[in-house]
């Protein structure tokens, strides 16, 4: 096996198991409240800690592969993943399962910086859509299996095995780390920016955690608003600070880049969007409609399916026909009005219905989705691109909590006009249409950014143009 592709395949394993785990404790979360005996809004920290942890770290992530080696950062990364795992399953009480998915969650928030920095540097540029492809397929249908097998583990095991079920897989992703991966590190003698670090990880965190907490207790409760001002502040002064470094953690002068600023400015909304539908349906399905947290899942399969045979069948092909620019407008365009059409479910809508729409759904985000991953690197430098991993996915999270703080809001506001969650279901119904219409909205800014993607800036990544070659090919 040529070495990009076993970085693929060691990358792939790692995501699978990151993104598994994710979903997989979400549905466990009422079952885990019974077992401790708290609130709802208490085992919510089980979440929001892991979250809150995942992102902070994400920032660091560049710097560290290129200081010491991705290799050595994405082995010790896996490695405090599938150790904290092994402990939130043997978790005496709550407070100890929330240190431990702190834990996890900063081994988590490595492992796909890291990993996509390593991806795109082992494909030369003409044959990134082929790594793209792979992650991709894992990545949507990753989130649709995990709330089916946490529903199966939850409902026929203890719910320590929603932790325990990370460990073969984490020992398959370190046995094959180990092996097939090459060391490679950036030539740099820079000290860690602590400035820089602690800034992000402040701005980031408290921010994610306003966007989360704020549908829930009202935005000018005090806390929520004292976390958002200080996150926001935070970030702010982190641009100031950045940008005058000499040698700065997070490299916001990457958005000098054309390319690159354009296409992050695009996904941003996109992921907003997308993940807010992911937050919005289960609730409407398993809420109002009453199905269980399978069936749910099953709900959500068809979404995944379709990018995986949109991107694995077509994606490759029709963006090196036609272009990143083109696909985006179009794709985003297709996404935001099968997104929002979901405003038109109602108590009696079928499940075939909702699984079509789904489909749909996932065939047009699929096109999407593979030109923003192949094209936001193609001209960032070998170098660079550790650093750039660090910007876009720091982005890409605040994007995730954005889009299903926007969508809670909504829903909460709507629910809260028509009698609350007492109301009868033809009165609540609204609420999780406006929900989808919303997110349906949110993603229309993704098509007015695309226009300005110059496809020529993407010709390597069409095979049009001659590439540099990467390493280790």
């Amino acid at each position: 096996m040529q070495y990009r592709y076993r970085v693929m395949a060691v990358y792939i394993v790692g995501l699978f198991m990151t993104i598994i785990d994710g979903t997989v404790v979400n549905v466990a979360l009422p079952t885990l409240a019974d077992e401790f005996g708290v609130s709802s809004t208490d085992i919510e920290w089980i979440s929001v800690a892991y979250l809150l942890a995942f992102a902070s770290v994400i920032p660091a992530a560049g710097w560290m592969g290129d200081r010491f080696g991705t290799k050595r950062v994405f082995v010790g990364a896996l490695a405090v993943f599938v150790a904290a795992s092994g402990l939130c399953g043997a978790a005496p009480s709550l407070g100890a399962l929330v240190a431990f998915r702190v834990l996890q969650g900063l081994g988590a928030g490595l492992i796909t910086p890291i990993g996509s920095a390593m991806l795109f540097r082992a494909f030369p540029l003409e044959e990134r859509s082929t790594a793209t492809v792979g992650v991709l397929s894992v990545a949507v249908v990753a989130p649709a299996i995990g709330p089916v097998l946490g529903g199966v583990l939850v409902d026929n095991t203890s719910w320590r095995w929603i932790f325990y079920v990370n460990l073969p897989i984490g020992a398959l992703a370190l046995a094959l780390a180990v092996l097939w991966l090459v060391e490679q590190r950036e030539e740099t003698t820079t000290t860690l920016d602590w400035r820089g670090l602690l800034l992000s990880a402040a701005g980031v965190s408290l921010l994610i955690y306003s966007l989360s907490t704020g549908p829930e207790n009202g935005w000018l409760d005090p806390g929520t608003l004292a976390a958002g001002l200080i996150g926001v502040t935070a970030l702010v002064t982190l641009v100031v600070v950045e940008l005058r470094a000499e040698h700065p953690l997070l490299q916001l002068r990457l958005y000098q880049d054309r390319l690159f600023r354009v296409v992050n400015i695009s996904a941003s909304t996109m992921y907003a969007g997308f993940f807010g539908w992911i937050f919005v349906l289960p609730l409407y399905m398993q809420t109002l409609r009453g199905f269980s947290a399978t069936e749910s899942g099953l709900a959500q399969a068809p979404q995944a399916m379709a990018v995986f045979i949109v991107s694995n069948l077509l994606g490759k092909r029709v963006y090196r026909v036609v272009g990143p620019r083109r696909l985006m407008i179009v794709g985003s365009v297709l996404t935001a009005v099968f997104t929002g059409g979901f405003v038109l479910v109602d108590l009696d809508t079928p499940l075939w219905q909702i699984a079509t729409g789904s489909f749909l759904r996932g065939a047009s985000v699929g096109l999407v989705f593979v030109s923003i991953q192949t094209a936001v690197y193609a001209t960032t430098s070998l170098a660079d691109t550790g650093r750039a991993t660090s910007v876009f996915n720091t982005l890409r999270q605040v994007s995730y909590a954005l889009g299903v703080a926007l969508a809670a809001t909504v829903i909460s506001a709507r629910l809260s006009s028509a009698g609350g969650d007492t109301a009868a279901a033809i009165d609540r119904l609204p609420a999780y249409q406006w929900g989808f219409l919303a997110m349906g909205l949110l993603m229309l800014p993704t098509a007015i950014a695309s226009w300005f993607i110059v496809d020529d800036d993407v010709a390597a990544t069409r095979g049009l143009t001659p590439a540099p070659a990467s390493v280790g090919q």
